[in-house]
């Protein structure tokens, strides 16, 4: 897989994701898109993901924070490379993350609260996730 936070790395990120059979579950009902932010000392990523569809995820877009803004998405959370890596390797939980201001999320948090039930799904989808240096 491609290095973290490339658009090829979330291409196949969210292929792997889609491939999951508790996917099409989990996203039952869902309704809103994701605009992620990540920062680094040489760039600023935005990453726009719109709503999943018929129990599957859309290719995600890496698009300027400008754009990201215009689009306005339901869900939005910003924080560091360094922080959004340990998030994905499992070594920070999102909520300290929160408490710590390492992460800043918007968006209603209840349908996100629903869906922890399905946090499974999202362990398994990362750990196979490669690509994020060491």
């Amino acid at each position: 897989m491609s290095a973290f936070p490339s658009e090829a790395w979330f291409q196949g990120a969210i292929a792997a994701l889609n491939a999951d059979p508790e996917v099409a579950q989990a996203t039952d009902g869902w309704r809103g898109d994701f605009g992620m932010v990540i920062d680094s000392d040489t760039r600023t990523v935005g990453v726009y993901l719109g709503e999943p569809k018929d129990g599957r995820f859309p290719v995600p877009e890496l698009v300027s924070t400008a754009t990201l803004a215009a689009r306005a998405p339901r869900y939005f959370a910003r924080a560091s490379d360094a922080t959004w890596v340990e998030l994905i390797r499992g070594q920070l939980d999102p909520i300290a993350a929160i408490v710590q201001k390492r992460l800043s999320v918007r968006g209603e948090l209840e349908p996100l609260v629903i869906r922890l039930k399905y946090r499974g799904v999202a362990e398994r989808w990362l750990r196979g996730i490669d690509g994020l240096g060491s």
